[in-house]
């Protein structure tokens, strides 16, 4: 059994991990030593490790929340991942799943107000200040497979096992049962409101039902077809319906269709087959124009509302572009004003923008693919040389102080304490920074307000100068017995960040120093490790960024002349946490996609031509 803890780590048997971590020498996935040559750094010795067997869980849903521009992302252990579109798809905030909660169905309703359920038949409210679950409410219709709030987002749906699909009233505190409508004979997978509200459309095995919300009563029942690839299936599940304006539903089912019906005669309109495999999520753009679909093979389809003719005022619903960005089953899709979003069992989530859509062709216009969690896992006892790894279900015993304290409604996401012991820097869910006072306990200072929010923050140990990061990548440095940022930071204000710095799309994650050299300021990403020379000229955006290093043999003078003051290494990858341990020594834990990828369920094998 492994026990660990800061500072110590015990392994009751023989075993390569604890080997390791005693030695560093030996691993099938931790290499020797390496030498790591910097301009100005000399050189280092890397430990390279790749034995935390850290494997994000797959992901279930994502919601969309146009006011706020905000996703919200549930994985198949629970976990609910709230991510900033507006402040560079920052992931700014994130409730821990629990084995006994699995998620299945996740929506904003009105006032930003976020909800989930399960297969434990509850229905779960979040408080996204505290960043606790609310409460907890039991349907009483067993497991819940769907879920959906109204368009006015005063109104909540829940599709249970039963059979049953129960409206809830959402008042200011909670939610509160209203009445259920016609019982059906099977499960309810999918639900759909139609934006005047006054109709719902809910998909089970085999049949899709038009519901009349004042009466509550259905006043359609649509069969779907139960053939695949010419072969009659024993059931078609629907996993998906999309309710339009005009009274179209959208259904996707098991048997790789795409289906348009007309819900006044009940009837279907169009059918489209798009896959060899069950097409599991469907999601519609607010003008309906356009919609998006993922499959179980992991390719993602985008459909659009175009005219038959250049001249014609018809419209019809055509395919237009096919995405494979994921390799097992896409289980979950959003579709933003700009961009389309995909997720599912290969732990992506997947940003892909309309170029149609995007004003400006920057970096905002690139494909996004999000793998690991925007925050730290991993700490490091520097004395011991030890690591100590964060995962989703077993965590270190720790033993936290309590406070009686009123106001602390902001909670605490970034920590970072002064070497000295004196100073205390927090930071919460926004993107403010406070600085407080160790010995009288007493709030020391606020650093200015910023308008996106704080990724990794560290307080250098001969300054006592706080270096704070941000989601859109810029870094300031703010004197915290001064109360004021240095003349460092406001010189990098004043002349601006290089574009590519600008343009990384991961967040910093980690800052540290060096003891033995207080101008260098060490930071990473996941892709990334860069060493901040604050001696040298800033780059411009002129210069290259991720720029060689000079050859040996130049003189000091050539050397230093072009030089500039970041450096960059992009050797280790996907890198999850790099520090110091000592002047000449870096310890870098790295996670390959391939190792996650590789303890992964297999992907649906397609036949290729020829075999």
């Amino acid at each position: 059994m492994l026990a660990v803890g800061w500072g110590w780590l015990t392994d009751a048997r023989p075993s390569p991990v604890a080997s390791q971590l005693k030695s560093f020498w030996f691993c099938r996935r931790h290499q020797p030593h390496r030498r790591c040559r910097s301009l100005r750094m000399g050189e280092f010795k890397v430990h390279r490790v790749r034995f935390f067997n850290y494997v994000p869980s797959g992901i279930r849903c994502v919601a969309y929340n146009n006011q706020s521009n905000r996703l919200a992302v549930s994985r198949t252990d629970g976990t609910v991942e709230i991510y900033n579109l507006s402040a560079n798809y920052f992931q700014e905030k994130f409730f821990p799943g629990h084995e006994s909660r699995a998620t299945e169905a996740l929506c904003w309703a009105k006032g930003q107000r976020l909800f989930s359920a399960g297969l434990n038949g509850e229905i779960i409210e979040y408080d996204l200040q505290a960043l606790n679950i609310k409460y907890a409410m039991d349907a009483f219709g067993g497991p819940i497979w769907s879920m959906a709030a109204s368009p006015s987002g005063s109104q909540l749906l829940a599709g249970c096992e039963d059979g049953s699909v129960k409206l809830f009233q959402i008042t200011p505190d909670k939610i509160q049962f209203e009445r259920n409508f016609d019982r059906q004979k099977s499960r309810i997978l999918s639900l759909s409101w139609r934006p005047s509200g006054t109709h719902i459309a809910a998909g089970s095995i085999d049949y899709i039902s038009v519901f009349d919300v004042k009466s509550g009563s259905a006043i359609h029942k649509m069969l779907v077809d139960r053939q695949y690839m010419g072969v009659s299936k024993r059931k078609c599940i629907i996993w998906g319906v999309a309710f339009l304006s005009d009274g179209t539903v959208i259904s996707v089912d098991s048997a790789g269709k795409v289906q348009f019906w007309d819900s006044a005669t009940g009837t279907l309109v169009k059918n489209h087959l798009v896959a060899n495999a069950d097409v599991q999520s469907i999601a519609v753009s607010d003008q309906e124009d356009s919609f998006v679909v993922g499959t179980a093979e992991g390719t993602v389809f985008h459909f659009q509302l175009v005219s038959v003719t250049s001249n014609s005022s018809e419209k019809q619903w055509v395919r237009t572009k096919p995405f494979q960005h994921h390799t097992h089953d896409v289980r979950a899709v959003a579709h933003s004003p700009t961009a389309l979003i995909s997720g599912g069992t290969d732990t992506h989530l997947v940003i892909r923008p309309l170029m149609e859509k995007v004003e400006v062709k920057n970096y905002d216009a690139a494909l996004r693919k999000i793998t690991f969690p925007h925050r730290r896992l991993i700490s490091c006892s520097k004395k011991k040389q030890l690591l100590l790894f964060q995962f989703a279900h077993h965590l270190e015993l720790w033993q936290l102080g309590s406070t009686v304290a009123t106001g602390t409604v902001e909670s605490m996401c970034l920590l970072a304490v002064s070497p000295d012991g004196n100073w205390l820097a927090a930071s919460g869910t926004s993107a403010g920074v406070h600085v407080y006072n160790v010995k009288n306990l007493k709030l020391h200072c606020t650093v200015p307000a910023y308008n996106f929010p704080v990724t990794a923050l560290a307080i250098a140990p001969s300054t006592n100068n706080l270096v704070i990061a941000h989601s859109d990548q810029q870094v300031f440095e703010y004197s915290i017995p001064d109360k004021q940022y240095t003349e460092w930071s406001r010189t990098i204000q004043k002349q601006g960040f290089h574009h590519l710095w600008l343009q990384r799309d991961t967040p910093i994650t980690h800052i540290s120093f060096h003891l033995k050299r207080p101008m260098h300021i060490l930071l990473h990403d996941a892709y990334m490790f860069c060493i901040i020379d604050k001696s040298l000229p800033l780059p411009n955006d002129k210069t290259l960024l991720y720029n060689p290093l000079p050859p040996k043999n130049e003189s000091d003078v050539i050397r230093r002349r072009t030089a500039h003051a970041f450096k960059i290494s992009k050797i280790y990858k996907p890198l999850l946490f790099m520090d110091l341990l000592d002047e000449r020594t870096l310890v870098a834990v790295e996670r390959p996609l391939d190792d996650i990828i590789a303890q992964l369920p297999p992907p649906i094998k397609k036949k290729k031509f020829g075999t």
